[in-house]
């Protein structure tokens, strides 16, 4: 079993719980670089993590 923790994306702008990348749900590039969408683990809201 694996110990390391995932790498964090940031946090959710509603409840402040860290995102990692175990919650990602879509991943796309734009102009400006990659963007994602994430299912916070506490809340459960779907967020841009920032």
């Amino acid at each position: 079993m694996s110990t390391t923790n995932p790498p964090s994306l940031g946090t959710c702008p509603f409840c402040h719980t860290e995102i990692t990348t175990t919650d990602v749900i879509l991943e796309y590039e734009t102009e400006t670089g990659p963007a994602v969408y994430a299912e916070c683990p506490e809340c459960r809201d779907v967020v841009n993590p920032q």
